[in-house]
């Protein structure tokens, strides 16, 4: 079996890391055989992510749209055609259109509350060209759609009765246990991993940090991959890279994932929160959305909502080691069981060979 993957981005992004490229070995040593197009190339991915640089953005997507209609009229190649978030994000979904019209079953993967319109902070030139309605439409286009939590499902169904859940899919190989957690040191390290986008909900934590830091002199903050500052808040800031994550996550002895109390917080899937459940991090996040079915709140991280249980659960930690190894075990265990690509693999190919074989006799264009 031949399966085209459409992706965004490059694997340094971590919506296609997680939902395909750390699947591809594992599908193809089951025996199917993969083609990955990231619409944005490798070397063109540290351009898409900068602020500005307009002209250079808009020559990468008339560049990737051109080879995308180039990959429809090759469709027929394939035995599915799989989409994640979309073919190409601005403007009607034409790509996904003209694909459903190839007789390939069209496969639709989106792992965030996309539907929910947020402006861009990289691309806000284009916000304008995503059609409130495009998230609905591939839905309601595919033959099958795949997600990896409740909430995305629920709203999937209301135009696709075909919907899979499949989480999120964690290489335990690569991002393995720190050491044993000890407070026989200098220095405390509460983390946070992300993206400069995503750096500014630190901010609704900004009281609970500045007390831990008042409370506790041998604690610092270290932001990875994005940038925050606040008074009385010992920070640190450090650049992300994918060769070194493993080692950065190694670095920290507490993480954290706070999130606004909205809907959109409701579609995330809790990949920070699992990585640092993965690499024996104890994790403080807040209570909302996938991260109450990710943690079992006190044996496998922490889940709070105020200020006030954001300040308990990172002192508890702080002045409790063997808390901090307790809870590091399990979650460990927890995502070796739930998580690991050989859990994942075979639920991405049954949903993938599923459709294919369902499709093979009274397939329609009629969409």
């Amino acid at each position: 079996m031949k399966v085209l993957f459409l992706v965004l981005y490059p694997k340094q992004a971590p919506s296609p890391r997680y939902r395909v490229y750390n699947l591809i070995p594992w599908l193809e040593k089951s025996g199917m055989v993969c083609d990955v197009r990231p619409l944005i190339s490798e070397s063109d991915y540290p351009v898409s992510r900068r602020k500005g640089a307009y002209l250079q953005k808009i020559w990468m997507l008339a560049k990737g749209f051109r080879e995308r209609l180039r990959l429809v009229r090759q469709a027929s190649n394939y035995d599915a055609v799989y989409v994640l978030k979309a073919a190409f994000p601005y403007g009607p979904p034409i790509i996904e259109r003209k694909l459903r019209k190839k007789n390939v079953p069209l496969i639709f993967d989106f792992d965030d509350a996309i539907q929910i319109h947020k402006p861009s902070g990289n691309h806000r030139f284009l916000d304008f060209l995503k059609p409130p309605s495009r998230t609905n439409d591939v839905v309601a286009l595919a033959n099958r759609v795949v997600v990896p939590n409740n909430f995305l499902a629920d709203f999937a169904k209301r135009y696709n009765e075909a919907v899979t859940i499949v989480p999120e899919a964690e290489d335990t190989e690569r991002l393995y246990p720190r050491s044993k957690h000890t407070n026989n040191k200098p220095q405390i390290v509460i983390g946070w991993v992300g993206s400069p986008s995503t750096a500014k909900y630190l901010k609704l934590i900004t009281e609970a940090l500045r007390e831990i830091c008042s409370r506790y002199p041998q604690v610092i903050v270290r932001v990875i991959g994005g940038s925050f500052l606040a008074d009385g808040v010992r920070t640190e800031e450090v650049a992300w890279s994918l060769d070194k994550e493993g080692e950065l996550f190694h670095s920290l002895d507490i993480g954290i994932m706070p999130l606004p109390l909205e809907d959109w917080s409701k579609g995330k899937s809790g990949c920070k929160l699992r990585q640092y459940m993965a690499t024996g991090v104890p994790g403080v996040a807040t209570k909302i959305g996938y991260n109450c079915e990710l943690v079992n709140d006190g044996e496998t991280g922490f889940l709070v909502e105020t200020n006030a249980e954001w300040v308990t659960a990172l002192a508890t930690l702080i002045e409790h080691s063997e808390l901090r190894n307790r809870i590091a075990e399990a979650a460990r265990t927890d995502v070796e069981t739930r998580f690991a690509i050989t859990t994942v693999g075979p639920l991405l190919k049954g949903a993938i060979t599923g459709v294919a074989r369902s499709c093979q006799n009274g397939y329609t264009t009629t969409q």
